[in-house]
């Protein structure tokens, strides 16, 4: 059994630059176009991440795993900038390992 084939409607207006893209050599086929757009995609969704999390690196000087340790083992008080923080980092976190699998 091999792997089962799924078709999507795409207007033809908008498959056009796709088209051109291969008329002018840029690409072998439209299959190739479209998977190495969704490739370059990836990468500066992963780029664009990865710069935010190593913000909130240098801004705690420590990585997300120990920072995520930190925040969970906290007794006392709760310091509220850093849960904020600690959303937005594993959201950034997130997001990065979502688009690596486009890669």
């Amino acid at each position: 059994m091999g792997d089962a084939i799924e078709y999507v409607k795409i207007s033809r207006k908008i498959f056009e630059p796709i088209s051109d893209m291969v008329k002018a050599g840029l690409y072998k086929d439209e299959q190739e176009a479209l998977k190495g757009l969704v490739h370059d995609q990836a990468e500066q969704k992963i780029d664009y991440y990865d710069k935010k999390v190593a913000e909130m690196e240098q801004k705690y000087g420590m990585d997300f795993s120990a920072f995520e340790k930190r925040i969970h083992s906290r007794v006392g008080e709760e310091d509220f900038e850093e849960w904020d923080d600690f959303i937005i980092w594993e959201s950034y976190v997130t997001a990065s390992r979502y688009w690596e699998q486009f890669l």
